[in-house]
């Protein structure tokens, strides 16, 4: 009988894959579109992670954590997928934020395994926020001059060394890699409109860190993220005494609407759950539900942050003067204006390791290519050849499937059946049963063995609906809903959905953003942008590494006229 693991959570393989990674020492460094935004502003992010000691990408970890600190503490986190040791991101600045400096610390959960880790230590960005809406500002974290020493200081900002790349700017970019080997780095194209930023640190002083021995002692704290993000959960809503009730029992997480974002645990002891996920990508709607526990109990599972929020050193004040106020105006514009018009144009997604839970094609059923009848009993007994529907020895209904065995012989399955609606679980067939057949729009049948987790299931059936948003789904008492925030969808801001000369309002500020250009060595890579309506000053900045961590950086700046 053919049977499909999908998701490795044997806790032999996990002891194991811990235990190999004791020794990988990880370092991440975040480069950023540019240094300067406006509240509401995206910040687009690419990630770079290091084994120190093969002094490569690294191969282990699958999630990089993004914090984003002011001198009082955390104020925002986000989630970066990684794949052999690179990702790419973006998030959202709130409309609220106060004007001031903030730092962007990114770690891994492989780094909190390190004993006395300091998360500063892998060259923090440093990025100053505008809030063109309030008046709030950073406490202690915002010095205001004149004019006259505002330029002083911009004048005296010294200038970035070039390593490694050479940028030549015209109605396209050439970028030369200068290094001698392959490198993968992250392009941007921004205006410079004469606002400073805070000095911050870039991928050379990153490259400079990893290549100094370090000493590092592990204590056993985290499953590093080796396949995708691992989500802790724990029980709540329960009595001491009725642990014992719980222990191997089965949790599940589902997103609504898509079938391959489901994954179970067992319930331990200490009513703790772990989830090794493939990645789920960007902020969804979970379900999260227990399977098989008494109705009357009023338990659910409620998931655990992974962002660690340590403290962190504030970063020096933000400089403003009166001078800037027409340019940050500007700014809040074309950022309210980017955000109304035709924003989907201007992205591009990027490849994402799929997380394909069904490798096989399913059967599927159109139940508008048949008679509809008024019960979803009937219709699976009228049409649907591979479902039957039996009753159990405590009297339920349950709907079994016609799996495939090693022999190329069909029976009905003795073992449970996973049913799905929408993506998300349904362990008592009879919700299923009593549900209506009108709202739903096909059946997939998955006539094989499949493991979720480590649960076994003969078949599996998604039911989907019209909507794909479980309507007038009616819930058992241990499932919630609950927000997640999930890995950022990897995208670069190309906007070669832009027309030159079209009718929208082009004030970009980012111009264009690729977080993973690949530079062949040797070659020289043409970049194609798309200029916006306005003139002005622009600058071009190139990052990067070879796959030995050698560094790549220049920054450059031409007119647009």
């Amino acid at each position: 009988m053919k049977r499909i693991l999908l998701s490795i959570s044997l806790s032999v393989l996990l002891a194991c894959s811990a235990h190999a990674s004791g020794r990988v020492v990880e370092r991440t460094y975040v480069s950023t579109d540019k240094s300067v935004y406006v509240a509401g502003d995206v910040v687009w992010c690419s990630a770079f992670c290091r084994d120190l000691g093969n002094n490569c990408s690294s191969k282990l970890s699958s999630v990089v954590y993004v914090e984003l600190h002011s001198p009082e503490g955390m104020v925002q986190g986000a989630k970066i997928a990684l794949v052999d040791g690179r990702g790419a991101g973006s998030f959202t600045l709130p409309l609220t934020l106060p004007t001031g400096n903030y730092k962007l610390v990114a770690y891994t959960a492989q780094n909190e395994n390190e004993e006395n880790y300091n998360f500063e230590c892998s060259v923090p960005k440093i990025i100053s926020v505008f809030n063109v809406f309030s008046k709030e500002r950073v406490k202690n974290g915002v010095e205001v001059v004149d004019d006259q020493e505002y330029g002083r200081r911009l004048s005296a900002t010294a200038p970035s060394t070039s390593r490694g790349v050479e940028i030549t700017a015209g109605d396209k970019l050439k970028i030369r890699n200068l290094t001698g080997k392959d490198a993968s780095v992250s392009v941007s194209v921004f205006h410079e409109d004469g606002i400073a930023g805070a000095q911050s640190g870039n991928v050379c002083d990153f490259a400079d860190i990893i290549r100094k021995p370090v000493s590092v002692q592990f204590v056993d704290r985290k499953v590093p993220d080796y396949e995708g993000e691992i989500i802790d959960a724990r029980i709540v809503g329960f009595k001491p005494e009725l642990i014992p009730q719980l222990i191997g029992k089965y949790a599940f997480i589902s997103a609504p609407g898509n079938k391959s974002d489901i994954y179970s645990a067992s319930i331990q002891e200490s009513g703790e759950v772990r989830f090794i996920t493939g990645n789920i990508y960007s902020d969804k709607e979970l379900i999260t539900e227990i399977e098989g526990i008494d109705s009357t109990m009023s338990v659910h599972l409620e998931l655990e942050s992974p962002f660690v929020a340590k403290d962190i050193a504030a970063p020096a004040a933000l400089v403003m003067a009166p001078s800037i106020a027409d340019a940050l105006l500007a700014r809040g514009a074309a950022m309210q204006i980017e955000k109304r018009f035709a924003a989907d144009t201007l992205y591009e997604f990027l490849p994402i390791r799929d997380n394909l839970l069904f490798d096989s094609k399913s059967i599927q059923y159109k139940l508008d290519d048949y008679t509809r009848f008024p019960t979803m009993q009937e219709v699976i007994t009228e049409f649907i050849s591979q479902l039957r529907v039996r009753r159990s020895d405590d009297g339920k209904r349950d709907i079994q499937v016609r799996t495939e065995d090693d022999y190329k012989s069909f029976v009905f399955a003795k073992g449970a059946s996973l049913m799905m609606l929408d993506g998300v679980p349904v362990f008592n067939h009879e919700t299923i049963l009593n549900y209506d057949p009108l709202l739903v729009e096909t059946v997939n049948i998955y006539p094989y063995t499949y493991y979720v987790g480590s649960r076994l299931y003969d078949g599996i059936v998604n039911f989907v609906t019209y909507k794909k948003n479980l309507p007038s789904m009616k819930f058992s008492n241990s499932a919630r809903v609950v927000n997640y925030q999930g890995v950022s969808y990897p995208t670069a801001y190309t906007c070669r959905g832009l027309e030159r000369g079209g009718d929208y309002p082009d004030y970009r500020q980012t111009v264009y953003w690729h977080p993973s250009t690949e530079l062949p060595a040797g070659a020289d890579v043409e970049v194609e942008y798309v200029a916006p309506s306005y003139k002005g000053r622009f600058s071009v900045v190139v990052e990067g590494l070879t796959g030995d961590g050698e560094p790549l950086y220049q920054k450059i700046t031409f007119d647009i006229e």
